[in-house]
């Protein structure tokens, strides 16, 4: 009888060490990822298609990955940075007053305001018109250096600036490079920024106004 008693404590010590053994070699399990926070977006007014666009916080993660930012209503597809704390966009073609939202690992921030800002003739007028598309003072009687010849250009393929019509209008088809006749605008390059682009798109979606 002792040497059975002697044989089951045995058996209960060793059965003890070798759990204390497997349990010291398991790692604890790892907290669970926070979700993406927004401090601020800047700049916190508002900003227009083709700005770029400032956003800081916490749990952004490292590097983007699978990762998305959301302007707008909008994906933001040009990135420019992406660091745990801060991340710097373009703000995207058709983005509007909403929000701004981050995504990592499926975890939403949440949505912090976000205003779409006007994009003006007058700032074109000078990035665009008289500077980059300066070849068209009356080439194929199309004047760019007033918004009233803007306006009233004409072409075989219909309306130069279709209001309302951002991307159906001949002008951003000939500065994307994607209309079905002529060569890209400006003739012979450089050739606008995809942002600039984006501005005039939106500007003429906008009404196309003299503002």
């Amino acid at each position: 009888m002792r040497l059975h008693v002697c044989a089951l404590s045995t058996f209960i010590v060793l059965a003890g060490m070798a759990l204390a053994c497997k349990d010291a070699g398991t790692e604890p399990p790892q907290p669970p990822a926070l979700a993406p926070s927004i401090m601020q977006i800047v700049p916190p007014d508002s900003a227009a298609v083709g700005d770029t666009l400032r956003v800081t916080g916490s749990s952004f993660g490292s590097s983007q990955s699978s990762s998305t930012l959301t302007i707008g209503g909008v994906l933001a597809s040009t990135i420019i940075s992406w660091t745990d704390t801060e991340i710097r966009a373009e703000v995207p073609l058709l983005a509007a007053t909403d929000s701004v939202r981050v995504v990592v690992g499926g975890k939403n921030s949440g949505g912090v305001r976000f205003k779409s800002a006007t994009v003006r003739f007058a700032t074109l007028s000078q990035q665009v018109f008289l500077v980059s598309c300066s070849c068209h003072g009356g080439a194929n009687n199309l004047f760019v250096d007033t918004y009233a010849n803007i306006m009233k250009g004409n072409s075989t393929n219909g309306p130069v600036v279709s209001a309302g019509n951002g991307e159906g209008s001949v002008i951003v088809k000939k500065l994307r490079g994607t209309a079905s006749f002529g060569g890209r605008m400006p003739q012979g390059g450089p050739y606008l920024g995809n942002a600039l682009i984006n501005k005039v798109s939106t500007w003429i979606q906008q009404g196309a106004r003299n503002n």
